[in-house]
């Protein structure tokens, strides 16, 4: 591991983030904050939004890419 910012994983924190959302129900509080929708749960996506932009995605089609990146994880 080095300091110098090069070759760093940036998505390495992801999982633990969706993992800490989950455990404190961010996603199950924003459902029941939401009006439902057609399809997924607006809460759950938007969890999965937050966690898709902070390895960088900049709009939607970057996040539903990364999203299946890490999916099998």
């Amino acid at each position: 591991m080095r300091a110098d910012g090069k070759k760093l994983i940036g998505h390495a924190g992801v999982v633990l983030l969706r993992k800490v959302a989950t455990r404190v129900g961010l996603a199950t509080a924003l459902n029941a904050a939401l009006p439902r929708g057609t399809g997924r749960d607006r809460g759950t996506v938007l969890v999965q939004l937050a966690c898709a932009i902070v390895p960088g995605a900049r709009n939607i089609l970057e996040a539903e890419q990364l999203q299946y990146q890490w999916r099998a994880v």
